[in-house]
């Protein structure tokens, strides 16, 4: 096992001064070896050579000379003012081997360059291209007509002449008829010349938070890069990596240069352009035995891929750099990887390289929450300091200093803001704050907790919303998430956290997820407001691009804190806060305004159902995340607290705290109402629409999409007995004649409009057969992932359950394993067959026999599914779009003998339930307005 002085001497001891002569020392050492492969070419480690000194020589020729020193490129070092005396080219060109043999051309003619993301919008390159100063721009035949507008004349500098765009292609066939020789390749004396800290390249950062800036990487930078990972990844001849990563990412340059280092060969593709699929056919069938990834391109790896899949198995190593890694991120990839295959969390910044290095070896613990960045690299020091510049102690947090000689000359062309970030330590060697906070463990191992400035004060608190994403990440069904601090004084710091669902889970509810939190978190770490994605933004080096989430409405985001008492202590404050604060007048009524017992009860109850500090008193409950379990909780605690027994539809009535408290001061008698049917919205001029709720489902479900279907009433039904104690529906013909009734009444004549999800489906289904018997006219009929009812069963999932934590060790995990083997004594089944029986005694019993909470939704659901097992579907002749999410077994050749109309079969990337909840469900109104209006979810007409 080397020692980091051991190998802190190998780095030291390397031959080479420069990247050019590094890679002459491997093409001699292993010239028959394959060093660059991609779909269209593959070269030795010798052919590489030769073809990039060859295309080095033709650089030299055809690019325009420096203008300050009239031949070749000045150096740049930081003696001299960055982007004074050289002018970068720019590289245009896809993820191939040719843009990395254009790459490493320009490193041997001693021209630094700035690599160019085609992915990129062109608003973006030009930004770059500016504060480069690039006027000439090397791009291969699919980026050619892409770069001519970037060195186009400036409008404003109409006298500053064209810049140049050199066809890659070209150059390099050029540059194979001279390597193709036996005759010596001359050296570019410019190449020979640069190297230690002369700039080798310039890396733009992702600018995700402000300004991109140009960072400087120099020859000494990339080398001991270079060496660090080839030790600690122990990469050797016999490795096969796999270059994913964007070529102008700092990690992304570096992996293929420590590859053709260590004479491994470097196989390059792009998951941008492949996706998900093709990239892991690709992974097998090329024998890939390292993947280094971004920890989003794992994460939808993971997701894609069940556990049987064993296509990974063959790699020896994953890595990702980037952003934070976590435990349950590390939980999902197991079983994916091969038995001695090891994890690598791999740290650093485009300004130090990488700083950390920490291996999940395969039979190592997987730690709870954030991955630590593990062990200091070699040819590193890393040091957390206080704010006042002291060393900070073994787990105290503090600001990362790394002190080393192999790191950026500094930001191109900015000098000043160099100096904010660079320094000398007291033997000369050069230091660099790095902008992020720290701390040590007591075996050494360094944890990243985000941006120094990212750290925020909440209620008097600091919190770190790295802290709070990795507790987000650990609910089940959750698969990304990333967390802001809104700071707007004088109000209050608040936390938004944008969720992303695991593919193929349903939609937590904010409400849910906020609950789920505070099992694990402090209130005061519990963001304020959470908004469901279908996916976050991201730059091109896919990290999570901030600046482009969406605004996230704040609950009581006007309100203030009610200030505690001078004398009180941090602890009084914050219950003052939860108790004053439960709810809160707004504007100008913080005067006028005075509490009654009914708004202080009510406001309270809110806010513990939802998860939140307080609730303000014109708040909406679904605007706060509230759901249809959450409307029940709520409601059951309403009667529980106050002795007021209302349904589900008052808090569509009546939803503001100031609203609902004034309903419930008025007491149970006060508004009647129907228990199966509720109009969610008023004053459309368009056709009633009629949506028929899922099995074991309230009303409320449709509330979201009704809110994008402007222009119409919208009505929704529910079971008969789900609220009320009934007996219900028995048959699909028999709820349907019981909603047709109430249809009627509203609009005795059509055209109709109906909607119906899962079991509704049916239900509408039915309605439209016996509209039409009547002479009736059915304009449109959507059904939203409904299942055939012989499969309905198999859909086994509750339309609204809580979110679950992973951890299958707590103690009732524990005690159901005991009693699944103590039931399997007794019954062949286990515990499941006992629960089947349980499951359907409590269907017969649905509507008679109340039960509490989620069971009433599960009673109702078993009620159904047996009720839909003996109908017939009719056939269906009118006008249907059926909306297909993932997982329904029963696709459009399964329907095809029953809907023999005018059919439209789109489909979603949902979850069943997450259907009708944000984000998916705008993406389902666009679908639903195309259909009943005759248009193109664009807008335009059919």
């Amino acid at each position: 096992m080397l020692t980091h002085a051991d190998s802190q001497a190998r780095i030291d001891e390397t031959p080479a001064t420069s990247l050019t002569e590094a890679l002459a020392i491997v093409a001699v050492g292993n010239p028959d070896g394959i060093a660059l492969t991609d779909a269209h070419r593959t070269l030795t480690h010798r052919e590489t050579d030769r073809l990039t000194s060859a295309l080095a020589t033709i650089l030299d020729d055809r690019l325009v000379p420096d203008p300050h020193t009239g031949a070749g490129v000045g150096p740049v070092t930081g003696d001299t003012p960055l982007g004074a005396d050289t002018v970068p080219i720019g590289l245009m060109a896809t993820h191939s081997v040719d843009g990395l043999l254009a790459m490493l051309g320009l490193v041997k003619a001693g021209r630094l360059f700035v690599a160019l993301d085609p992915h990129l919008p062109e608003a973006r390159l030009m930004h770059v291209i500016r504060l480069a100063g690039i006027t000439e721009i090397l791009a291969d035949a699919e980026n050619v007509a892409a770069s001519q507008p970037l060195v186009a004349p400036d409008p404003a500098a109409p006298n500053a002449g064209r810049g140049t765009v050199h066809r890659l292609e070209q150059l390099l066939d050029e540059a194979r008829a001279i390597a193709e020789t036996d005759d010596d390749i001359p050296v570019v004396p410019a190449g020979r010349a640069r190297g230690g800290r002369d700039g080798l390249t310039i890396i733009f950062t992702s600018g995700s938070t402000g300004a991109p800036k140009g960072v400087v990487m120099t020859h000494r930078q990339a080398l001991v890069d270079a060496a660090s990972q080839r030790l600690t990844f122990r990469f050797d001849a016999q490795d096969r990596v796999a270059s994913v990563l964007p070529h102008g990412f700092a990690a992304g340059f570096m992996l293929p240069v420590t590859s053709l280092l260590s004479g491994a060969s470097v196989h390059i593709v792009d998951p941008r352009d492949t996706g998900i699929e093709k990239l892991v056919a690709w992974v097998d069938a090329q024998h890939l035995t390292t993947l280094h990834c971004t920890p989003h391109l794992l994460r939808s790896v993971t997701a894609a891929l069940d556990p049987s899949d064993d296509r990974l198995r063959g790699l020896r190593m994953f890595a990702t750099v980037g952003e934070a890694i976590t435990g349950p991120d590390i939980a999902a990839l197991r079983p994916l990887m091969g038995p001695t295959a090891s994890f690598w969390n791999w740290t650093g910044s485009s300004e130090t390289n990488v700083i950390a290095f920490n291996e999940i070896g395969p039979g190592d613990p997987i730690p709870d929450g954030p991955v630590p960045s593990g062990r200091i690299a070699f040819g590193k020091e890393v040091r957390i300091l206080r704010p006042d510049g002291t060393q900070a102690d073994v787990g105290e947090t503090g600001d990362i200093v790394v002190v080393s000689d192999a790191m950026t000359s500094g930001y191109w062309g900015n000098p000043e803001q160099t100096a904010t970030r660079a320094g000398v330590d007291a033997d000369g060697t050069p230091t660099w704050k790095q902008g992020d906070l720290g701390r040590f463990d007591a075996e050494g191992r360094i944890t990243l907790l985000g941006r120094a400035d990212d750290a925020v004060k909440v209620r008097g608190y600091l919190v770190e919303p790295s802290e709070v994403e990795s507790a987000l990440r650990r609910l089940d069904g959750v698969q990304e998430a990333v967390v802001i601090a809104v700071k707007n004084p004088p109000a209050p710091t608040r936390l938004i956290a944008y969720v992303v669902s695991a593919a193929g889970r349903r939609t937590a509810s904010p409400a849910a997820i906020r609950r789920a939190l505070r099992d694990q978190l402090p209130d005061y770490m519990v963001p304020g407001a959470i908004v469901p994605m279908i996916a976050l933004p991201r730059n091109e080096r896919g990290k999570v691009d901030r600046a482009q989430l969406p605004d996230a409405p704040m609950p009581g985001s006007t309100l203030p804190t009610p200030a505690a008492p001078a004398t009180a202590t941090s602890s009084e404050t914050a219950a003052a806060q939860v108790v004053v604060g439960a709810a809160e007048p707004t504007g100008s009524e913080m005067n006028e305004h005075t509490f009654d017992q009914w708004e202080l009860v009510v406001g309270q109850i809110w806010a513990e159902v939802l998860g939140l500090h307080a609730v303000g008193l014109d708040d909406d409950f679904a605007e706060l995340g509230g759901d249809s379990l959450s409307a029940e909780e709520m409601l059951a605690a309403v009667q529980e607290r106050i002795g007021v027994d209302l349904r589900s539809s008052e808090v569509l009535e009546h939803p503001t705290v100031r609203d609902f408290a004034r309903r419930v001061r008025a007491g149970a008698a006060a508004i009647p109402s129907h228990p199966d049917v509720v109009k969610l919205t008023s004053g459309g001029s368009g056709a009633p629409i009629f949506c028929i709720s899922g099995a074991g489902a309230l009303s409320l479900t449709f509330l979201p999409l009704s809110r994008h279907l402007a222009g119409h009433d919208v009505y929704a039904f529910q079971q008969h007995g789900l609220e009320r104690r009934t007996m219900p529906d028995w048959s699909v013909p028999a709820a349907a004649r019981r909603y047709l009734e109430l249809m009627r009444v509203v609009q005795p004549r059509g055209p109709y409009l109906l909607i119906g999800h899962s079991l509704g489906g049916l239900v509408a289904l039915e309605i439209a057969r016996m509209l039409t018997e009547a002479g009736e006219q059915v304009e449109h009929v959507v059904l939203l992932d409904t299942y055939l009812p012989r499969t309905t069963a198999q859909q086994g999932a509750m339309e609204f359950a809580r979110l679950p934590q992973q951890d299958a060790t707590t103690p009732a995990a524990r005690l159901r394993r005991g009693l699944d083997r103590q039931f399997r004594r007794v019954l062949p089944g286990g515990a499941a067959q006992f629960r089947r029986v349980g499951r359907r005694l409590r269907a017969y019993g649905a509507g008679v026999v109340q039960f509490d909470g989620q069971k009433q939704f599960d009673a109702f659901f078993d009620q159904a599914v047996l009720m839909s097992k003996r109908f017939r579907v009719p056939q269906y002749d009118g006008r249907v779009t059926f909306v297909q999410a993932d997982g329904n077994p029963d696709g459009r050749e399964a329907w095809t003998p029953y809907l023999v109309g005018d059919m439209r079969w789109p489909r979603l990337a949902s979850e069943h339930s997450s259907l009708l909840r944000e984000p998916h469900v705008t993406e389902l109104a666009a679908v639903l307005r195309a259909a009943i209006d005759g248009e193109t979810p664009d807008g335009t007409a059919h």
